[in-house]
C-alpha cells in the first residue's frame, strides 16, 4: 500500500500577502469598468471572508472516547483490486480500531475487486462482504452496510473504495463527537495521483481549496454544506432516522441515485451540527482523463443543484447553512450573469470590449482563492512540484470559466438524469513502477519485494 503523510501547516502570511496582491492587481484593471467592478468588488470581499474564517486557528477537539463503537462501510463498482486492496489496509491499520468493516459489492460486472473482498474476509473477522444482486446504487450498497451494523456501532464512517486513509484519520475524524450537537464531520481529502498529469494537478489544487478553504470556513458555523463521501463520518441514529427517506428519495418523479453524501449531509444540518476536521486526512484517486472528469463534475452538478433546493425548502433560515446555501447559488447566478454582461451587453452598450480584462480578472482570481494549497505538506512532493502544481490556478480558473459553467447549465437543465456517469468499467487504476534488477537477484527473490514496491497511480484506457 503507498503510504503518505502529510501535514497542514498554516501559512497565514504567505497566503494574505498573495491574495492581496492578486486583489490589487485585479482592481486595478476594473477600477473604472462600473458593474464589473463592483463585482470584481463582491467577489474579492467574499473570496476573502472566507480565506480569514479558514485561517483562524483549528478547535482544538477532545480525543475520543475509546468506547465509541465506530463501524466503516466500503462500496464497490468496477473498482480496481489493487486500489481496493490499498483502501482495506489503509482501515485496518487505523490507530482507532474499528469494529467492524463492511464492503458492498454493487453487483460489479468486473468480480475481481469483489473476490479481493472476499480474501480478506477469509483473513480478517472484522470484514464482511455483501453482494448486490443487481446494480441499484451507491446508496443502496450504503444501506445494506447501515442496516448490518444497526445498534452494532456509534459511528458509521463511509470510505470510497479508491481512497486510502492516513493511520490517524478515524480518530481524528471521531473528535468532534464528543460535541452532542455535532452529527457529521469530514476530513482534508487530496488526491492520491495528484502529479499525474496537468489535471490531476488542477484538481490537486480545487481539492485543497475546497476542503481548507470553504468547508474549514463553513465548519466555523458548524454548517459544511457536503460530508465528501470519500471520508465520510455519521451519528449512526441520525442516519437510522433518515434511512427510509434516504433510499426512497424522488426528485421530479425520478428516484434520486446520486448525491449521496450531500443529501446525508443536509439529514445531519437538520438535526445538528455537521464540521471539518483538517487533520483527518485521505487521498483519492482522481479522474486523470478529461472525458472521465466531466461526467463526474456533471454528476456533482446534479446534486449540488437539488440538494441546495432541498436545504432551502426545509431548513429554516434561522440556520447558518440556509444563508451558506443561498449564497453558493446566488455566487453562481451573478458570476454567470457578469459573464454574459463582460461578454455580450457591456461591448454592444459601450463599444468596449472587456475580454482580456475578465480573464485577467478570472486568472488572478483563481490564484487567489487557491492560497491555502501551500498548507498542505506531503512528504513525497518537492517544493517545486507544489510551486508547479498551484501555477496551474488560472488554468482550472479558465477551464471553470470554459467548460464547467457550461456543464453547470447542462447539470441544470438534465437534472431528471438518474445516470450515476461513471465507473461503467474500471476507471483509474494502480500500476506498480518497474524496478531494476539487482546483480545477482533471483526472480523469487524480486517477486517477493512487489508488496513493497512504490505504486503508481495511472488511467485504466
Amino acid at each position: 500500500m503507498p503510504v503518505v503523510r502529510t501535514t497542514v501547516r498554516r501559512m497565514t502570511v504567505t497566503a494574505l500577502l498573495i491574495f492581496c496582491a492578486a486583489a490589487a492587481l485585479t482592481m486595478s484593471r476594473w477600477l473604472h469598468h462600473g458593474l464589473a467592478s463592483v463585482y470584481g468588488f463582491a467577489v474579492f470581499s467574499i473570496l476573502g471572508t472566507k480565506l480569514l474564517l479558514s485561517l483562524l486557528p483549528a478547535r482544538r477537539w477532545p480525543n475520543p472516547n475509546p468506547r465509541r463503537r465506530i463501524g466503516a462501510i466500503v462500496t464497490i463498482y468496477n473498482e480496481d483490486p489493487d486500489l481496493l486492496r490499498s483502501c482495506l489496509d489503509s482501515l485496518l491499520s487505523q490507530t482507532y480500531p474499528l469494529r467492524r468493516i463492511v464492503v458492498v459489492d454493487d453487483a460489479s460486472q468486473d468480480p475481481a475487486a469483489f473476490e479481493v473482498a472476499r480474501g480478506y474476509a477469509a483473513v480478517h473477522d472484522r470484514i464482511s462482504v455483501f453482494r448486490q444482486p443487481e446494480n441499484l446504487g451507491k446508496r443502496h450498497g450504503l444501506a445494506v452496510g447501515f442496516r448490518a451494523m444497526a445498534g452494532e456501532v456509534d459511528i458509521f464512517v463511509c470510505v470510497d473504495s479508491d481512497s486510502v486513509l492516513e493511520p490517524t484519520a478515524v480518530h481524528e475524524g471521531l473528535r468532534p463527537f464528543g460535541l452532542r450537537r455535532v452529527t457529521a464531520t469530514t476530513g482534508l481529502v487530496l488526491p492520491l495521483n495528484h502529479d499525474h498529469n496537468v489535471l490531476t494537478r488542477m484538481q490537486d489544487v480545487r481539492y485543497a481549496n475546497a476542503f481548507l478553504g470553504e468547508r474549514a470556513a463553513y465548519s466555523r458555523f458548524g454548517s459544511v454544506l457536503c460530508v465528501c463521501g470519500i471520508l465520510a463520518f455519521y451519528r449512526a441514529d441520525v442516519v437510522l432516522r433518515h434511512l427510509d427517506d434516504f433510499l426512497t428519495q424522488e426528485f421530479l418523479g425520478k428516484p434520486a441515485i446520486t448525491g449521496d453524501d450531500r443529501r446525508m449531509t443536509n439529514y445531519c444540518l437538520s438535526e445538528g451540527r455537521v464540521v471539518f476536521v483538517e487533520s483527518a486526512i485521505a487521498h483519492t484517486a482522481v479522474p486523470e482523463r478529461f472525458n472521465h472528469f466531466v461526467r463526474q463534475q456533471a454528476r456533482w452538478g446534479r446534486s449540488f443543484f437539488r440538494e441546495s433546493l432541498w436545504v432551502l425548502g426545509n431548513l429554516s433560515p434561522t440556520r447558518p447553512a440556509w444563508w451558506l446555501t443561498l449564497l453558493e447559488l446566488a455566487q453562481w447566478a451573478v458570476f454567470s450573469s457578469i459573464l454574459l454582461y463582460v461578454l455580450v451587453l457591456h461591448t454592444v452598450l459601450t463599444g468596449e470590449v472587456l475580454v482580456l480584462h475578465y480573464l485577467w480578472f478570472v486568472g488572478l482570481m483563481s490564484l487567489a482563492r487557491s492560497v491555502r494549497y501551500f498548507d498542505v505538506r506531503r512528504a513525497d512532493q518537492s517544493v517545486w512540484s507544489r510551486f508547479l502544481t498551484f501555477a496551474t490556478s488560472p488554468l482550472y480558473g479558465y477551464v471553470n470559466l470554459l467548460v464547467m459553467l457550461p456543464l453547470r447549465f447542462w447539470s441544470l437543465i438534465t437534472l431528471r438524469s438518474t445516470g450515476w456517469g461513471t465507473r461503467s468499467r474500471v476507471e483509474v487504476a494502480l500500476r506498480r513502477k518497474p524496478e531494476p534488477e539487482l546483480p545477482g537477484q533471483s526472480r523469487p527473490e524480486r517477486e517477493a519485494l512487489v508488496p513493497e514496491r512504490e505504486r503508481e497511480y495511472v488511467d485504466a484506457a
